[in-house]
């Protein structure tokens, strides 16, 4: 009788591999471990009623952000409650003899398909309150903060054109580009628009400045026009 030969088939892991589409990224940008934070020489004088308070207001800053946080929030979630839910209102059954559970309407939240009782509306309001003086002594804290560690920069960043090159090449002028934390306050367009793809650069406005982008900062980019709208607001 004729051996009959078992061959061995190896498998061999597909070469096919399936793909994930991820979104588009921030342009990645080179940092250091340990330039955390930077120290700069003293070039001009900081005012003392934006930049000199001496003592930090921890209660005020943490109730500032909370409250930046929650107005971030949308509250646009909704659910249906009974009387949206699609279904009939007839009663599914009469109410005795039949030996089940009384019920009146099959749009009833214990039912499965029925309504949502007590969910989300879109009237819900997640702003919270925090007073004027309360916020101000938050902003000026962290700023007093900055200049305490001397990580503040007084210069006009501005960028001619569109070009993320050319400002990146500003912020290394100032040996800032390995920061992990840049706020750069501007109110130029381009400037904006230059560097909203830097992952380790965020510009705001001066009118919107968020006390908890100062406590994160590394390192504030501000200019003199702008120091004096921040006085402006010291009464």
């Amino acid at each position: 009788m004729a051996e009959t030969k078992k061959t061995t088939v190896k498998k061999t892991a597909s070469s096919s591999k399936t793909t994930k589409t991820s979104a588009p990224r921030k342009t990645p940008v080179k940092t250091s471990k340990s330039a955390t934070t930077v120290k700069v020489e003293k070039t001009f004088d900081l005012p003392k009623s934006v930049f000199g308070l001496d003592k930090f207001y921890s209660q005020a800053v943490f109730d500032t952000i909370i409250a930046e946080r929650a107005s971030r929030r949308q509250g646009t979630h909704k659910v249906k409650n009974r009387a949206e839910v699609s279904g009939t209102g007839k009663k599914p059954w009469r109410q005795k003899g039949t030996g089940r559970a009384r019920a009146g309407s099959m749009r009833s939240p214990i039912w499965v398909g029925g309504g949502r009782a007590f969910g989300p509306t879109v009237e819900r309001n997640y702003n919270l309150k925090v007073n004027k003086k309360v916020r101000s002594l938050a902003l000026f804290s962290a700023l007093s903060e900055l200049a305490k560690n001397n990580q503040v920069i007084v210069s006009d960043v501005k960028v001619e054109k569109y070009s993320t090159k050319e400002l990146l090449s500003q912020l290394s002028a100032l040996k800032l580009n390995q920061l992990r934390h840049i706020l750069l306050v501007s109110n130029d367009e381009k400037t904006f628009i230059s560097g909203r793809n830097l992952q380790n650069l965020v510009i705001r406005k001066v009118s919107s400045l968020l006390v908890e982008d100062l406590i994160q900062a590394d390192v504030l980019v501000i200019s003199q026009e702008d120091i004096k709208y921040l006085e402006g607001l010291v009464k």
